[in-house]
Protein backbone atom coordinates (compact mmCIF):
# COMPACT_ATOMS: atom_id res chain seq x y z
CA UNK A 1 0.00 0.00 0.00
CA UNK A 2 1.60 3.81 -0.66
CA UNK A 3 2.17 5.76 2.00
CA UNK A 4 0.27 8.66 2.16
CA UNK A 5 0.70 12.42 1.86
CA UNK A 6 0.44 14.55 5.02
CA UNK A 7 -0.91 17.80 5.52
CA UNK A 8 -0.29 21.09 7.28
CA UNK A 9 -2.81 21.50 9.45
CA UNK A 10 -4.57 25.10 9.71
CA UNK A 11 -2.90 25.47 12.64
CA UNK A 12 0.68 25.14 11.73
CA UNK A 13 0.33 27.24 8.31
CA UNK A 14 -0.78 30.03 10.59
CA UNK A 15 2.37 29.72 12.75
CA UNK A 16 4.62 30.10 9.59
CA UNK A 17 2.73 33.03 8.32
CA UNK A 18 3.47 35.05 11.61
CA UNK A 19 7.08 33.54 11.29
CA UNK A 20 7.34 35.34 8.02
CA UNK A 21 5.57 38.25 8.91
CA UNK A 22 7.80 38.78 12.28
CA UNK A 23 11.20 38.49 10.21
CA UNK A 24 10.13 41.06 7.83
CA UNK A 25 9.62 43.33 10.45
CA UNK A 26 12.99 42.78 12.08
CA UNK A 27 14.36 43.10 8.42
CA UNK A 28 12.77 46.46 8.20
CA UNK A 29 13.40 47.63 11.68
CA UNK A 30 17.34 46.62 10.79
CA UNK A 31 17.80 48.78 7.71
CA UNK A 32 15.93 52.05 9.20
CA UNK A 33 18.16 51.96 11.93
CA UNK A 34 20.94 51.59 10.16
CA UNK A 35 20.24 54.99 7.95
CA UNK A 36 18.76 56.77 11.05
CA UNK A 37 21.40 55.82 13.19
CA UNK A 38 23.57 59.13 12.07
CA UNK A 39 21.87 62.61 11.94
CA UNK A 40 24.56 64.22 9.41
CA UNK A 41 23.50 64.57 6.18
CA UNK A 42 25.77 63.32 3.32
CA UNK A 43 26.13 66.13 2.21
CA UNK A 44 27.27 67.47 5.39
CA UNK A 45 29.52 65.04 5.28
CA UNK A 46 30.87 65.89 2.03
CA UNK A 47 31.37 69.41 3.04
CA UNK A 48 33.39 68.70 6.17
CA UNK A 49 35.54 65.98 4.23
CA UNK A 50 36.31 69.37 1.91
CA UNK A 51 37.46 71.40 4.22
CA UNK A 52 39.35 69.33 6.27
CA UNK A 53 41.26 68.42 3.14
CA UNK A 54 41.74 72.75 2.70
CA UNK A 55 43.08 72.84 6.41
CA UNK A 56 46.13 70.69 5.47
CA UNK A 57 46.42 72.07 2.20
CA UNK A 58 46.88 75.60 3.87
CA UNK A 59 49.42 74.23 6.68
CA UNK A 60 51.35 72.15 4.07
CA UNK A 61 52.50 75.73 3.24
CA UNK A 62 54.38 76.31 6.43
CA UNK A 63 56.20 72.42 6.47
CA UNK A 64 59.38 73.89 4.63
CA UNK A 65 60.93 75.35 7.58
CA UNK A 66 57.97 77.55 8.61
CA UNK A 67 55.68 77.56 11.63
CA UNK A 68 52.47 76.54 10.93
CA UNK A 69 49.67 78.83 10.51
CA UNK A 70 46.03 79.02 11.80
CA UNK A 71 43.63 80.89 10.00
CA UNK A 72 39.98 81.87 11.70
CA UNK A 73 37.11 82.28 9.30
CA UNK A 74 38.20 86.04 9.38
CA UNK A 75 41.13 85.98 8.64
CA UNK A 76 40.17 83.45 5.71
CA UNK A 77 37.61 86.12 4.29
CA UNK A 78 40.12 89.15 4.52
CA UNK A 79 42.46 87.08 2.46
CA UNK A 80 39.60 85.86 -0.35
CA UNK A 81 38.72 89.66 -0.35
CA UNK A 82 42.28 91.12 -0.88
CA UNK A 83 43.11 88.90 -3.45
CA UNK A 84 40.17 89.51 -5.53
CA UNK A 85 40.30 92.93 -5.36
CA UNK A 86 43.91 92.54 -6.65
CA UNK A 87 42.27 90.44 -9.50
CA UNK A 88 39.40 92.64 -10.03
CA UNK A 89 41.19 96.34 -9.76
CA UNK A 90 42.53 98.25 -13.07
CA UNK A 91 45.88 98.35 -13.20
CA UNK A 92 47.71 101.93 -12.31
CA UNK A 93 48.41 104.04 -15.24
CA UNK A 94 52.14 105.10 -15.43
CA UNK A 95 52.76 108.75 -15.65
CA UNK A 96 55.15 110.07 -18.19
CA UNK A 97 55.70 113.17 -19.97
CA UNK A 98 53.19 113.93 -22.61
CA UNK A 99 54.27 113.44 -25.88
CA UNK A 100 54.55 116.87 -27.79
CA UNK A 101 55.64 116.95 -31.55
CA UNK A 102 56.63 120.05 -33.41
CA UNK A 103 54.90 119.37 -36.98
CA UNK A 104 57.55 122.05 -38.75
CA UNK A 105 60.26 119.61 -37.89
CA UNK A 106 59.40 116.22 -37.31
CA UNK A 107 59.67 113.44 -39.93
CA UNK A 108 57.20 110.96 -40.86
CA UNK A 109 58.20 108.44 -38.02
CA UNK A 110 58.07 111.03 -35.36
CA UNK A 111 54.38 112.21 -36.88
CA UNK A 112 53.09 108.68 -35.98
CA UNK A 113 53.54 109.04 -32.82
CA UNK A 114 50.52 111.07 -32.32
CA UNK A 115 47.66 108.64 -31.94
CA UNK A 116 45.17 108.44 -35.02
CA UNK A 117 48.43 109.41 -37.70
CA UNK A 118 49.66 106.43 -39.50
CA UNK A 119 52.13 106.06 -42.50
CA UNK A 120 49.69 107.67 -45.25
CA UNK A 121 48.87 110.84 -43.26
CA UNK A 122 52.07 111.35 -41.98
CA UNK A 123 53.51 111.31 -45.12
CA UNK A 124 50.36 113.77 -47.10
CA UNK A 125 51.47 116.23 -43.85
CA UNK A 126 55.01 116.10 -44.74
CA UNK A 127 54.47 116.60 -48.56
CA UNK A 128 52.13 119.39 -47.71
CA UNK A 129 54.42 121.39 -45.04
CA UNK A 130 56.86 120.72 -47.64
CA UNK A 131 54.55 122.46 -50.62
CA UNK A 132 53.81 125.29 -48.12
CA UNK A 133 57.36 126.09 -47.05
CA UNK A 134 55.51 125.25 -43.13
CA UNK A 135 52.82 125.63 -41.31
CA UNK A 136 51.89 128.65 -39.64
CA UNK A 137 48.66 127.36 -37.59
CA UNK A 138 47.80 124.21 -36.69
CA UNK A 139 44.34 124.52 -38.69
CA UNK A 140 46.54 124.16 -42.04
CA UNK A 141 46.64 120.45 -41.03
CA UNK A 142 42.74 120.86 -42.05
CA UNK A 143 43.80 121.51 -45.60
CA UNK A 144 45.80 117.94 -45.89
CA UNK A 145 43.26 115.75 -47.65
CA UNK A 146 41.24 113.21 -45.66
CA UNK A 147 42.21 115.30 -42.08
CA UNK A 148 39.45 115.80 -39.84
CA UNK A 149 38.58 118.64 -37.43
CA UNK A 150 38.15 115.51 -34.90
CA UNK A 151 41.37 114.52 -35.92
CA UNK A 152 43.08 117.50 -35.39
CA UNK A 153 41.16 118.45 -32.19
CA UNK A 154 42.34 114.86 -30.88
CA UNK A 155 46.58 115.58 -31.45
CA UNK A 156 46.36 119.25 -30.86
CA UNK A 157 47.29 119.02 -27.40
CA UNK A 158 50.21 116.95 -28.63
CA UNK A 159 51.39 119.60 -31.37
CA UNK A 160 53.66 122.36 -30.68
CA UNK A 161 54.59 124.91 -33.73
CA UNK A 162 57.99 126.83 -34.36
CA UNK A 163 57.30 129.10 -37.37
CA UNK A 164 60.95 130.39 -37.17
CA UNK A 165 62.08 128.77 -40.19
CA UNK A 166 59.59 128.94 -42.85
CA UNK A 167 60.70 128.61 -46.18
CA UNK A 168 59.56 131.94 -47.91
CA UNK A 169 59.03 133.25 -51.53
CA UNK A 170 61.31 135.73 -52.94
CA UNK A 171 58.43 137.71 -54.63
CA UNK A 172 60.90 140.06 -56.82
CA UNK A 173 62.59 136.46 -57.80
CA UNK A 174 60.24 133.75 -57.93
CA UNK A 175 60.01 131.95 -61.43
CA UNK A 176 56.45 131.15 -62.78
CA UNK A 177 56.81 127.09 -62.15
CA UNK A 178 58.34 127.94 -58.45
CA UNK A 179 55.54 129.99 -58.09
CA UNK A 180 52.44 128.18 -59.16
CA UNK A 181 53.46 125.41 -56.61
CA UNK A 182 52.22 126.83 -53.82
CA UNK A 183 48.62 125.71 -52.60
CA UNK A 184 47.65 129.52 -52.19
CA UNK A 185 48.75 131.21 -55.01
CA UNK A 186 46.58 131.38 -58.22
CA UNK A 187 47.79 130.98 -62.11
CA UNK A 188 46.24 134.30 -63.42
CA UNK A 189 47.95 136.66 -59.92
CA UNK A 190 51.44 134.34 -61.01
CA UNK A 191 51.36 135.15 -64.43
CA UNK A 192 50.64 138.96 -63.43
CA UNK A 193 53.36 139.11 -60.95
CA UNK A 194 55.95 137.62 -63.74
CA UNK A 195 54.27 139.91 -66.32
CA UNK A 196 54.73 143.43 -64.61
CA UNK A 197 58.60 141.94 -63.18
CA UNK A 198 59.36 142.05 -66.86
CA UNK A 199 58.59 145.16 -67.31
CA UNK A 200 60.56 146.26 -64.79
CA UNK A 201 58.26 146.87 -61.73
CA UNK A 202 59.31 145.40 -58.22
CA UNK A 203 57.13 144.73 -55.01
CA UNK A 204 58.33 146.40 -52.06
CA UNK A 205 55.48 145.47 -49.43
CA UNK A 206 51.95 143.71 -49.43
CA UNK A 207 49.85 146.94 -50.71
CA UNK A 208 52.30 146.65 -54.17
CA UNK A 209 50.71 143.61 -54.37
CA UNK A 210 46.81 144.69 -53.46
CA UNK A 211 46.93 146.93 -56.55
CA UNK A 212 46.96 143.93 -59.16
CA UNK A 213 43.76 142.89 -60.01
CA UNK A 214 44.23 139.17 -60.03
CA UNK A 215 44.91 139.53 -56.40
CA UNK A 216 42.22 139.31 -53.66
CA UNK A 217 42.63 139.57 -50.12
CA UNK A 218 41.27 136.39 -48.84
CA UNK A 219 44.18 135.08 -50.98
CA UNK A 220 46.55 137.35 -50.16
CA UNK A 221 46.02 137.02 -46.01
CA UNK A 222 46.98 133.46 -46.76
CA UNK A 223 49.89 134.20 -48.70
CA UNK A 224 51.78 136.60 -46.86
CA UNK A 225 53.32 134.90 -44.32
CA UNK A 226 55.65 133.18 -47.02
CA UNK A 227 56.35 136.21 -48.86
CA UNK A 228 59.76 137.56 -48.99
CA UNK A 229 59.82 141.32 -50.43
CA UNK A 230 63.58 141.83 -50.24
Amino acid sequence: MGKKKSKLTQSQINGISWIAIALVISIGVYIFSRFSASDTPVSDTIEAQNISRLEKLEDSAYHSGRPQRTYTKQQSQRQYNETQNFFSSEPPVPTRKALIVELNSADTTTLQLLHGIGPTFARRIARYRERLGGFVNTQQLLEVYGFTPELLEHITPNLALDTSNLHKININSVTLKQFIKHPYVEYYFARDIINLRSRGSTFASPDDLRAIPSCTDTMLVRLLPYLDFK
